[in-house]
């Protein structure tokens, strides 16, 4: 199997999928060393989950995750003339995006959209200039599995890679890898790597969220709760108060995000810790809001209302019409890393018809929080 791969990788197009043209390529001779007979498949459905079997999902991985998207001809490869295509695997000098594929990939891919696909295509790229460094094609292999995970929501594909990057000995996202298994409906696979954290180590507590998520929300408050007691109260309580008010018990969630405020701040986390009292307060105001929302009682009309992201502040226009949410629309921000988040939170809330039990976007919570928030308060805005 590796001399297969060996062999592939040093021959023409012959051995990758892809267009006619020199960057409509990808990948497929490193695939070879865990993967044989790749099978061109569709699309994956970024939101729809369905209940699949283990071998179901394997296959699924397996059939799409290796192969170019249905996009991939359309995309043109472009990059900078002046970015370094060896891509080093540490940066030097002070931070140029002009230059340093990774700084470039976080400054102008991510906060784009229009540029996700040929961003991706970049990566896919690099990652045949560099085929013979075992180490930069990990790192390009984990960067497709963030990718197709944070941006593109195509679960098979950042499942293959992550796992291509973790069997070669390179660094993976577990948690992402978690996450794509119960997108892709299989909850137990998800469950096996999250049973290996008996403590949500991360800053802004993702395991706990997860749980959530796929619906174990007496785990999720246990470790909120540990992670509240062990250091972090900000992150645990502010945690707790978002399962709470997924649940739609708005009166526990007031609780702990009254607790939130309480909590003391540490100096190794100040920012943090302010931000999130801010992300509690504003939390604080919209819960209100949410009780008192009858869409009934809304006239048609537009209606505005900001509230507290990541970066700044998010304002959001909400069209009302004939008693329904017609559409949510985030008219200014301060986000760069927001994923999918400006275009899905918008689509939940118009399809639930509702502000309540709405899960946040994977990788953009803070984003999805301040949409549903603004939303609430922008509504309530509209109240007869």
């Amino acid at each position: 199997m590796r001399r297969a791969a060996r062999l592939c990788l040093s021959l023409d197009r012959k051995c990758v999928f892809g267009s006619g043209t020199n960057h409509g390529i990808i990948l497929i001779g490193i695939a070879l060393l865990l993967t044989a007979g790749q099978v061109f498949g569709d699309d994956s459905d970024a939101q729809t989950v369905v209940t699949r079997t283990r071998d179901e999902v394997e296959a699924l991985i397996k059939d799409q995750g290796g192969t170019s998207p249905q996009w991939w001809d359309s995309v043109e490869l472009t990059y900078p003339e002046t970015l370094d295509m060896s891509w080093p695997l540490r940066a030097e000098g002070p931070w140029n995006a002009g230059k340093n594929v990774g700084q470039y990939i976080w400054d102008v891919v991510n906060p784009n959209p229009g540029r996700w696909k040929e961003g991706v295509k970049l990566v896919h790229h690099l990652m045949i200039l560099q085929k013979d460094d075992s180490a930069k094609v990990c790192r390009s292999m984990n960067t497709l599995g963030r990718m197709f995970h944070d941006l593109l929501e195509d679960w098979p594909r950042a499942a293959f890679w992550w796992r291509m990057s973790a069997q070669r000995g390179g660094a993976y996202d577990p948690l992402g890898l978690a996450h794509c298994y119960w997108k892709l409906g299989n909850k137990s696979m998800a469950v096996e790597i999250l049973s290996q954290y008996r403590q949500d180590y991360t800053r802004h507590g993702a395991i706990i969220r997860l749980w959530a998520e796929m619906g174990e929300f007496d785990k999720a408050m246990q470790l909120a709760e540990e992670k509240a007691r062990f250091g972090a109260a900000d992150v645990g309580y502010l945690a707790a108060g978002d399962i709470c008010r997924l649940r739609g018990d708005s009166k526990r969630a007031l609780a702990y995000y009254e607790k939130v405020l309480a909590s003391a701040t540490t100096n190794s986390r100040e920012a943090d810790s302010k931000h999130n009292k801010e992300r509690a307060k504003a939390n604080i105001e919209a819960v209100k809001c949410f009780d008192s929302l009858d869409l009934s009682r809304i006239g048609d009309g537009l209606y505005n209302a900001g509230s507290t992201a990541y970066a700044g502040p998010l304002y959001v226009e909400v069209a009302v019409k004939s008693k329904r949410i017609e559409s949510v629309r985030v008219t200014r921000h301060k986000e760069r890393q927001f994923y999918s988040a400006l275009t899905d939170t918008p689509k939940r809330i118009i399809e639930r018809q509702s502000v309540v039990g709405i899960d946040a976007v994977s990788g953009a919570t803070m984003t999805s929080e301040a949409i549903i928030n603004a939303t609430a308060k922008a509504l309530a805005s509209g109240m007869k």
